[in-house]
């Protein structure tokens, strides 16, 4: 009898947690971009809803590349991307596709909260003289929304697949390579926005129920098809579903991750459904926890298939161990990306504080005055 011995030597992933960021974070980007985007051919649009769309894919679309860059371990090679063409490369075509997402995504953005610049500016403070600089002028920019929010879509859409393809095609690892993955990633990114937006509409200045009601009616379908889209991939997703179920039986700290993750999916799932049956005084607190649920099952999920999916050698047998790091590879890089989201988002918040844009039509419902402080911004 002959006796093969397979040796697998321990191997560091090589996407670290700032990859699990950049999927987070231009999810939110694009996933905005979108709700923002298709509100304005609405018969009565929300222009709460718009200004809120613009705050976060303005700051998310910020901060996602950065996280990318840091993922390359030696940031200063992106110019690699464009001294030498690869037409082979899902990144090459990536490094032209994403610039071009972030500069329509903030001309939008811009567009959509100019009414909201153009009231602060109409105050006394040093803020407000910042808000009139960044208006550039009294001047509409109505005629131009559309056009550049159609344009907008579609390079969020490219986006979408790009951060998609550039993990499916990675054909030595089994779990990443299923045509499931981008639409599971886009999906769930829709998801996220929806429940970022929630959380937006309650903590800056100028809270409008009409909005309130519009995400809640949106994430209960998205929660959904995201369900359904899971359970599609476990019973047809092939050597990828194949693969994820090796993980579960085979990785304790696979297993883990997935029952917490089904867990969220459950909790999320039933607050949904009771939540409307709760009193008014504990709709606030189901509405918190349904958006902080939601964002935590997308990262989850980015975390799940990201970096849990690495820990299966591309060659070789058994499986890795992974102990995320303190430092800027791990632990600090996450709190230092949302940490900058935050802060982004709060420097947005004061710009546009002064106004809520109340929506055109009688279901719009301001509860916050244009006069707010700025303590009731972020």
């Amino acid at each position: 009898m002959t006796i093969n011995e397979l040796l697998t030597p321990d191997q560091p992933i090589t996407w670290l947690p700032w990859a699990v960021q950049y999927f987070f974070l231009i999810g939110l980007a694009y996933g905005a971009l979108w709700l923002g985007a298709l509100d304005l051919w609405h018969k009565v649009p929300d222009r709460r809803l718009q200004m809120l769309a613009a705050v976060l894919m303005m700051a998310a679309g910020v901060v996602a590349p950065i996280a990318l860059t840091a993922d390359l371990h030696q940031p200063a090679r992106a110019w690699h991307f464009y001294a030498q063409p690869r037409f082979s490369s899902i990144m090459w075509y990536g490094a032209y596709l994403l610039p071009l997402f972030s500069l329509l995504s903030m001309l939008l953005g811009w567009l959509l909260i100019r009414p909201s610049l153009a009231l602060r500016g109409a105050e006394s403070d040093r803020v407000a003289a910042m808000a009139r600089l960044l208006c550039l002028g009294g001047w509409s920019g109505d005629r131009w929304l559309k056009p550049l929010a159609l344009l907008a879509a579609l390079s969020g859409l490219s986006i979408a697949l790009y951060t998609g393809l550039e993990t499916m095609v990675v054909e030595a690892r089994p779990l990443w390579h299923t045509p499931w993955l981008p639409w599971l990633l886009a999906l769930s990114a829709l998801l996220a926005a929806q429940s970022a937006l929630l959380l937006l509409n309650r903590l800056l200045a100028g809270w409008q129920q009409r909005t309130e009601a519009g995400l809640q009616r949106q994430i209960r379908p998205t929660l959904a098809l995201l369900a359904l889209s899971l359970l599609g991939w476990t019973l047809f997703g092939g050597a990828s579903a194949t693969e994820a179920g090796a993980l579960y039986r085979l990785d304790p700290s696979w297993r883990l991750a997935a029952h917490w993750l089904l867990l969220t999916l459950g909790l999320l799932a039933t607050l949904l459904l009771v939540g409307q049956r709760l009193g008014a005084r504990w709709q606030p607190l189901a509405l918190w926890g349904t958006a902080l649920l939601a964002l935590h099952l997308v990262w989850g999920l980015r975390w799940l298939v990201l970096i849990q999916g690495q820990l299966v050698p591309k060659y070789g047998a058994g499986a890795y161990f992974y102990q995320i790091a303190w430092g800027p590879e791990g632990v600090l890089g996450i709190l230092g990306t949302f940490g900058l989201l935050l802060a982004l988002l709060v420097a947005l918040s004061e710009l546009v504080r002064a106004s809520s844009v109340p929506s055109t039509g009688k279901a719009s419902t301001a509860k916050a005055s244009p006069t707010h402080s700025a303590r009731e911004a972020i």
